[in-house]
């Protein structure tokens, strides 16, 4: 999709995300390499004063500018909920990373409405890279448009998993036959993975386990620069707990192999 099918609305919206997103990543790095004091949540997942203070940054200038807006982050729960637009928000997605100080940590912005995610952005402060998109609007990265790759071959495909190990244990048959095939598979990824997949850089990033707040950014972004996302069944919704993101070209592929897991 592209520009002749953006609406103004959605045009306004992208903007104040991408912006967003660059200040709040600027609010990560006053902590990043710091020695942060590192909490664990009742689900035994980490947690920083920089993801809270993030998050609360986030939240004051999305009441600020659309006060009437609804809110959903991963460390403070939802406000306003009903709101016919819903910000979703991940203030550190990849807290492993940010802890042990690699750089490849990302702010996560997305706008739902009506249960559809219209809007995505991906910023990686220590990078200082973005992609975002919304419906109609086309995909950008660093404000130029990004596509992904044309690479039709698993066998040349650079595959993207934020944790190898928790892949194997959650869907070895899948992960076995994958990563056999592949060309090369990286970690470290969580959604630098898909910032990846989305300008071009690797064919496929996926994750067996994912939060609202972890993927509510993808669709857009992935589907706006020319791929495919899906679950690892292949459904496309908002409450997926799986992700598999694809150049488009190597998706059926991936669904088959997937498809080990659910026979």
């Amino acid at each position: 999709m592209g520009l002749e099918g953006c609406s103004n609305a959605l045009s306004e919206y992208l903007e104040f995300a991408k912006a967003l997103a660059i200040e709040a990543g600027r609010v990560t790095l006053k902590y990043f390499r710091r020695n942060v004091v590192v909490e664990y949540k009742s689900d035994t997942t980490p947690v920083t004063i920089a993801d809270r203070e993030t998050e609360q940054f986030m939240r004051s200038a999305i009441h600020q500018r659309y006060p009437q807006h609804g809110i959903l982050g991963e460390e403070d729960g939802e406000t306003n909920p009903g709101a016919q637009w819903r910000w979703i928000l991940d203030p550190i997605d990849g807290t492993q990373a940010f802890i042990h100080g690699v750089p490849l940590y990302t702010i996560l912005i997305a706008l739902e409405s009506a249960g559809e995610s219209l809007l995505g952005v991906i910023h990686c402060p220590p990078l200082d890279e973005t992609v975002a998109a919304a419906a109609g609007c086309g995909c950008t990265f660093n404000g130029q448009r990004s596509r992904v790759s044309q690479v039709n071959d698993l066998a040349q495909a650079r595959i993207n998993v934020t944790d190898y190990a928790d892949f194997m244990r959650r869907n070895p048959r899948f992960a076995t036959a994958l990563l056999s095939k592949a060309r090369m598979c990286r970690g470290w990824g969580d959604a630098y993975g898909y910032l990846l997949v989305a300008s071009g850089r690797a064919e496929i990033g996926l994750d067996p386990v994912v939060s609202v707040w972890d993927c509510a950014p993808l669709r857009p972004i992935i589907e706006e620069a020319g791929g495919r996302y899906s679950d690892f069944n292949g459904l496309q919704t908002l409450q997926a707990s799986t992700v598999l993101a694809s150049n488009g070209h190597l998706h059926d592929q991936l669904l088959c192999l997937a498809g080990l897991d659910f026979n």
